[in-house]
Formats: structure tokens, sequence, C-alpha cells
């Protein structure tokens, strides 16, 4: 590792980061769970009816709550690393664009020709500007109509440009409310929607340096939310996961902590009782620690020693279907490539032939009816908190 990021008031960001003080504050904890065999917990095991994963009047009530009225987390500023840069999501029924602009503001704009409906462009790509394929309409890269071909012929079209919806970036990240500014013109305040302390711990973390690897989609014949449960607790470590996760990562210890809605688990590598031998200012935890955050409802972000990796996940056209957007990034003071992609192409692995197939699996039996209600332990207490954020959310907007 080479400390080639300093920042302009002289901070060595590799460094920073490397001591950030959450990281230091979850090895604390979790060596102490590791010594007492324990785990951070919910007050009492919770149970869950399956209704939430097969009713499609609630799944559609979920993609409007949680889907469309919120600011999402939509990509890392990395992604967009120039102007004319752009990345789609599939969110249902809002098809999206996020695009840095000439200016270097990110905006988001519905994925939508305004002449016939057409979609604009697919994936991620660098373009300077958006040209329909069907019949050649052209917009620049702040929505505005470039052109109409043969407009003499076409007549007057009509419509100013691209259905603009509220985008915000801050800290290194990316956040897009999925409804026109026309029906909901409220700017996204970050902070608002990460709360301070979070705020606070993801700037501390510097995404904005890191660089773009390798990513991959999932698609998931479940539930979205089943998707999202694979990340929310480590009990399964020791069972699903015996041959992988479970070699490196212990399965009954984990610190937890929310923020809100979101929440954070530390994932604790078995090799961290070595930090017991060490003055804790010398500790370099990210080598024994990974920091799981849930940006909620559909995101986990994973910061680790020497990259960050998150999952996407979003619902498909019904309740039981779902996309895994799983993305890698490298932080710029570690380069190796070849591990890079042996870490990536080994967690892809894991998700698709494990954890999905779970997924898939689970969704299969409630849906046969074969149980009225599931249970979440004390000892898996991200998934309780998750719910209930699912549950107040909902709740919240029936009283609007």
């Amino acid at each position: 590792m080479t400390n080639d990021t300093i920042s302009d008031d002289g901070i060595d960001i590799a460094k920073a980061r490397q001591r950030h003080p959450k990281a230091i504050e979850m090895a604390r904890r979790g060596l102490e769970l590791v010594r007492t065999k324990t785990t951070d917990q919910a007050p009492a095991v919770h149970e869950q009816p399956v209704g939430v994963y097969l009713d499609p009047a609630r799944f559609e009530t979920e993609v409007d709550v949680l889907f469309h009225q919120r600011a999402l987390f939509v990509a890392l500023s990395v992604e967009l690393p120039q102007p004319g840069a752009f990345k789609t999501l599939e969110i249902p029924r809002f098809p999206l664009i996020v695009v840095r602009g000439q200016d270097g503001v990110v905006r988001a704009f519905l994925n939508t020709c305004r002449h016939r409906g057409s979609s604009l462009v697919q994936g991620t790509g660098l373009t300077r500007a958006f040209v329909c394929k069907y019949h050649g309409w052209a917009y620049d890269l702040d929505g505005k109509l470039r052109k109409v071909r043969a407009a003499d012929n076409f007549g007057e079209p009509g419509c100013p440009g691209l259905i603009e919806v509220a985008a915000a970036e801050r800290y290194g990240m990316v956040f897009a409310r999925p409804r026109s500014l026309e029906r909901d013109p409220s700017p996204i305040d970050v902070d608002e929607v990460l709360g301070d302390e979070l705020a606070g711990q993801l700037e501390g973390w510097h995404l904005n340096l890191s660089e773009k690897v390798h990513a991959a989609t999932v698609e998931t014949a479940s539930n979205w939310k089943l998707a999202v449960d694979t990340y929310l607790e480590t009990y399964h470590f020791a069972t699903l996961h015996k041959t992988t996760v479970a070699k490196t990562n212990f399965s009954d210890h984990a610190p937890f902590d929310v923020y809100g809605p979101h929440s954070l688990t530390a994932f604790l590598d078995r090799r961290i009782e070595r930090l017991a031998d060490q003055p804790e200012d010398q500790w370099r935890p990210l080598k024994h620690v990974q920091m799981v955050y849930v940006l909620f409802p559909n995101t986990i972000m994973t910061v680790m020693q020497d990259h960050v990796e998150y999952s996407m996940i979003l619902p498909g056209r019904t309740h039981a279907e779902n996309s895994m957007e799983h993305l890698y990034f490298s932080f710029p003071d570690f380069h190796a490539e070849d591990v890079h992609r042996s870490r990536f192409d080994n967690t892809q692995w894991i998700l698709a032939e494990e954890d999905c197939p779970m997924a898939e699996e689970m969704f299969r039996n409630v849906e046969a009816g074969v149980l009225q209600t599931i249970r979440f332990g004390r000892n898996e207490p991200g998934l309780q908190h998750q719910y209930g954020g699912y549950e107040a959310a909902l709740a919240e907007a029936a009283r609007r």
C-alpha cells in the first residue's frame, strides 16, 4: 500500500480511512463480543407474517412508498467520473438515467423519449447527447430537447425536454427520487436522508476516491425483500456459507447500530483477537472488520480495507422477481487488479450460487403456503430493524 491520496488540506486520506473512528469502535465492541461469546441482540424474537412477500397489493404500495416517494441511493460519484458519463436504473415504472452534465452537476431523468416513449440508453456509458434509436430525437445532458429529426415535417414537438427528477450528490454518493420534478419539486437534502451521524461516518470514508473495478447483475425469482435479507444477519454464515464466508468470518458475533431507517453491521474476521495484543493506537481495524451499511430500503454498501462494494436490490415487475446490481470499487491506494478481480469473483459466486438461490427457495416455500409466519431471532437485529422500517414508512405514508 502506498499513501498517495492527500487531500487539499493536507490530510493523508488513506491513513485517515484506515483509522476511521467508527471502525475502531466496532473492532473494540467486536472483540468484547468474541470474548463473551455473544452478539448484539434485539429485545425478543419477532414473528413475521409471510404475507409481506406474497400480497400483490402490498407490493404495489411498497414500490410507491419505498421506491417512488423516497430519495434512493443510486450510484457512487466515481461511476460518473466526467461530463457525459451516465448509468441507467430499472426502478419499477420509473426507468432512470443518472448523468453528469457538462457543468459537472449530476442530474436524473426518466429514460423515456418524449416522442413515442422508447428508452434512450441502456447500462452505462459516455455520451455527448441522448439520441433516441427509434426516430432520432436528441437531448442535451441537461435534458433539454436538442433536435427533432425532420422537424419541418414533424411540426411543433410540444415538449421542452426529458422528464427530470430530483437528484443530489454528496460524500461521494448520488441520490435520486424517481418522481418528476413537476410532481415533487422539493430538493434532496442528503444529510436529512442519512441523518447527521451516519452522514458524518460516510463522509469519513472518502468514497469519492474509489476506482470502479467490476460489476455484475443477478436476476432472482423471489420477493425483493428476501434478497435484501441475505445481508442483514451473520447467523447463516456457519451453515449456508460454511465452505466460503465462514472460513474467514465469525457467524455468531456482530456489533450492530441503527441510524433512523438505516443500519450498520460489522462482520468480524476470525483473526480479530490479534488486536487484543496491540495498543489501540496501532490498530488497523479494517483488516479485521467489514463495515456493512444498509442504506434503506434496498442498498447494502460494504467498506473494507482496500475496496468498497455495494449491492442494490430493485423490485421487478411483480412481487415475485427482483434484480441485484453488485459493484466493486478499489481505493486508489490499493493497486492490485488480480486481487480485486479474485475477490469480486468470489463474492459474486457466493451471491449467485448461495444467497440468491436460498432467497428463491424460501420464496417458493412461503408461496406454496407451507408457513404462515417466519421468525427473526434476537441474534438477527438487522432483520427486525429493517422490517420495522418498512412498516413505519408504509404507516407514515398512509397517514398523509
